[in-house]
């Protein structure tokens, strides 16, 4: 196995150097040349009132794909401009001038029309004063589009150091100190990475996104209703994080190198190569990240009639965290001006660790020590994981952006897992007894994945289009868990019967159709997916199978109306699923601790949400504004249950387990903003509520109905051309749900840049959680027994980061005078 992993990066890494020498055979051993891109755009910039030519007007020209900035020119005395270099794809370029409004022209390239003509560009004239010039125009931070917000990483989270602090730094998401991500306060997000659902999912996911560095994320798409053309699960939403695979022309790259006052440090790099038919890029990371972990679990005990019965408090004292390496490397091959191969490869090892001794105090009803003693836990845990994507594209007719695509993944998942718990007297305990209940947790499995897709894109006129495709998905998953218990401490370990085996095979087949309509000022989208899965649930000791299969519709629609280039009004509609996972599933008990298990529920069906979203979006000179009403159903909704009064293998506990209920239903407001109300004053901040109403049916006594609201703001001071500082802010207030309630949550964070050598580099001095505020606290009650849990997980600290990158195509900057309107949220033709 190491062998062929050896050889596929090898191929990945070498196809580059290999493919750019057999074009030229006899040429000898030099630096790697720059090819020149034969796209080019030209035309003349004139004035609408007299068509006489305009004089020294900016034209800049930006993907149309993401806005960035990709080069620019100024016109001549004639007010005609021409400008070379530009590869195949899909632009638009904005004219500029002092006197006269701005105009956004949408144009493409093409390996068979490598020239776009603009011909005469009419200016109107506007009253201005001038007062200063720009000499660099601003990308925004913010790009909305119809279905999504795309937020640009470096601008968000400077001084990030992983995907996980990038996404921190997004509106309407959070992440906690476990790494898991959530969208308006649901955790039931899908994660994506280049638009390919994540190559881990679950717990996992959390720790490699702390793997991932943050210096090759380019941005961060939020998508809450997204369309039939996606895979359906997330009932939030998707959110995609979208990484740097276009290298410069010749070999570019960076490093960044970060530390922190505690054990938390990283490294990365990625280097890029692009020469005739070929891209590569490539990365490599490594993070380390352990904390201090304290906290409290107390619980008390009650009478039929609501009185004291006995108490037990829990303090906890500990380390936790993880480390790991994350290889990342994608190659684009052009066979020829219409076909593409792409292989990617993604690799992750990591390794998380435990460590927390728990001091127990029983006590009577009046307060009384009854016993205490010690719980100690160690938990060593290792992960391999392997993906791999090989992908065909097609342009059938490139000016039509009429193509068809394929793709074939693979995806490996190795986990191992070795626990250790055991009680032993307090160290000024006068006992004799020494280390006893003691239990070894071992787990091994095995995860893997294959996904076979096929899409295709078929213009049907110059405002309609259809899109369609199959996707096919399997997943196996064989898990071994054994538990060894030594009772009394004398070194003779005997197999529990919680010890478990069992596998998990998942297929789903789905077939997708949208079609698109452009009307006037309407842009009309109607989807419909159709899927048929299975699952199988089977269980080694004693053995039993749990099989479910079923059959789904997800359609979906939106209808967009452009009230002007800057304000648009739209209404979006997609359903949604959540498949439950294999650990929500496995019903044999995983202990927490001493006092707190985990159990699934083989019998779980999947949750269905149908979401309805509004949007208001508009864009001025000060900033943008989107505000999106939405309002979820969803049926078979899965819940924690939650048993205060519970006995496993002996031992009274509390268990987490799950159901599903009847219904739940949310609604609220997501609101957005970016502003910038002075020349070295910017920032976002967002502002979410919501209500969320459940009914657990004629058969759960499980309920509940609560509104809560979270917020964020960020905000970026430009001191000088070189020095910015940025502070962000987040607060969620209390969440209640089925038999308890959240305390609210709150974390900061500082960040003073300064940029030298020419914008090269970059140090970064970052204050992560200043005022100690990243912890949780829970309470749970079902009237027999009240608990309350609390953590903080030690993420306050202090991060030096430096940033080197090199090789960068030299960019044309674009004055641009302080007064002209701004530049609308959607660029228009």
């Amino acid at each position: 196995m190491k062998r062929a992993l050896f050889v596929v990066v090898a191929l990945l890494l070498g196809g580059g150097a290999a493919a750019a020498k057999a074009q030229n055979p006899g040429a000898r051993p030099g630096p790697p040349q720059l090819a020149v891109a034969p796209g080019e755009v030209l035309g003349t910039v004139v004035a609408a009132d007299s068509s006489t030519p305009v004089a020294r007007a900016s034209i800049a020209v930006r993907s149309k794909a993401d806005s960035s900035l990709v080069t620019g020119a100024i016109a001549g005395a004639d007010g005609t401009f021409r400008i070379q270099g530009l590869r195949p794809g899909a632009y638009y370029a904005r004219v500029t001038s002092i006197g006269y409004g701005p105009k956004n022209l949408d144009f493409a390239i093409a390996p068979a029309a490598p020239r776009a003509a603009l011909g005469n560009i009419a200016l109107s004239r506007i009253a201005v004063t001038l007062q200063s010039v720009e000499v660099q125009a601003d990308r925004p931070v913010i790009s909305i589009e119809p279905d999504r917000n795309a937020y640009r990483a470096k601008d968000v989270a400077p001084a990030a150091a992983n995907a996980s602090e990038v996404l921190e730094a997004v509106p309407a998401v959070q992440v906690d100190a476990d790494g898991k991500v959530s969208l308006r306060g649901n955790e039931n997000v899908a994660i994506q990475i280049n638009g390919r659902p994540a190559p881990i999912r679950g717990p996992q996911l959390g720790a490699f996104l702390k793997q991932l560095p943050a210096n090759i994320v380019e941005k961060i798409e939020v998508i809450p209703n997204p369309s039939a053309k996606y895979d359906p699960e997330g009932m939030a939403g998707i959110i995609n994080i979208q990484l740097k695979a276009n290298a410069d022309l010749g070999v570019s790259g960076g490093v960044t190198v970060s530390g922190a006052n505690a054990d938390r440090y990283n490294g990365s790099g990625n280097l890029g190569y692009q020469s005739g038919p070929v891209t590569v890029f490539s990365s490599y990371g490594y993070n380390s990240d352990f904390r201090g972990l304290t906290g409290i679990n107390d619980r008390e005990r009650l009478t039929a009639i609501g009185s004291s019965l006995s108490f037990t408090e829990q303090d906890i004292l500990g380390e936790t965290g993880g480390a790991g390496h994350n290889f990342t490397a994608t190659m684009d091959y052009k066979l020829n001006p219409r076909d593409v191969v792409t292989n990617s490869l993604v690799m992750n090892r990591r390794r998380n660790n435990e460590s927390s001794v728990s001091t127990y105090s029983e006590l009577n009803a009046n307060r009384t020590l009854l016993d205490s003693y010690d719980r100690l836990k160690t938990t060593n845990a290792h992960a391999l994981m392997f993906d791999y994507t090989l992908a065909f594209k097609r342009t059938l007719d490139p000016k039509k952006k009429h193509e068809v695509s394929t793709e074939l993944r693979f995806n490996r998942v190795d986990d191992d897992d070795h626990t250790s718990l055991w009680r032993q007297p307090l160290a000024n305990s006068h006992t004799s007894i020494g280390r006893s209940d003691a239990e070894d947790d071992n787990t091994d499995a095995l995860t893997q994945q294959l996904n076979a897709q096929l899409d295709y894109t078929r213009p049907l006129g110059e405002r309609r289009k259809l899109e369609t495709g199959y996707k096919g998905t399997a997943r196996w998953l064989d898990r071994q868990y054994d538990v060894l218990k030594d009772s009394l401490g004398n070194g003779q370990w005997v197999r529990s019967s919680l010890s478990n085996d069992f596998n998990f095979d998942e297929q789903v087949q789905a077939a997708y159709g949208v079609f698109s309509q452009g009307v006037a000022k309407w842009d009309l989208q109607a989807g419909l997916r159709a899927e048929y899965a299975s699952r199988t649930f089977g269980l080694a000791n004693p053995s039993k199978d749990y099989p479910y299969n079923y059959t789904s519709l997800f359609p979906s629609g939106v209808a967009l109306y452009k009230l002007s280039d800057a304000t648009q009004l739209k209404a979006s509609y997609s359903r949604r699923i959540r498949r439950p996972g294999t650990q929500e599933l496995n019903p044999f008990p995983s202990f927490f601790d001493a006092q707190n298990v985990f159990i699934g529920n083989p019998q779980l069906k999947p949750e269905y949400t149908d979401a309805i979203e509004f949007g208001y979006n508009t864009s001025g000179k000060l900033g943008t504004l989107q505000i999106s009403p939405f309002y979820r159903h969803t049926t078979n909704v899965i819940r924690v249950e939650v048993n205060t009064n519970d006995t496993i293998d002996s031992r009274p506990v509390t268990t987490v387990s799950f159901q599903n209920l009847a219904t739940s239903d949310s609604w609220g407001t997501d609101v957005n903003t970016s502003f910038k109300p002075v020349k070295w004053l910017s920032g976002f901040a967002g502002f979410n509520v919501f209500k969320m109403v459940t009914d657990g049916g004629s058969e759960s006594a499980l309920t509940s109905d609560a509104v809560t609201w979270a917020a964020r703001i960020n905000l970026t001071a430009t001191v000088s051309k070189t020095l910015t500082a940025q502070g962000a802010f987040f607060y969620r207030a209390p969440q209640k749900f089925e038999q308890g309630e959240f305390s609210a949550f709150k974390n900061a964070n500082f960040v003073i840049r300064q940029k030298f050598m020419n914008d090269k580099a970059t140090v970064s001095l970052r204050f992560v959680d200043p005022f100690d505020m990243n912890g949780f606290r829970v309470r749970v009650s079902n009237g027999d027994l009240i608990q309350i849990t609390q953590r903080k997980f030690g993420v306050r600290g202090t991060f030096l980061t430096f940033q080197y990158n090199f090789g960068q195509t030299p960019k044309i900057r674009i004055p641009r005078p302080e007064d002209q309107p701004a530049a609308p949220a959607f660029p228009s033709g």
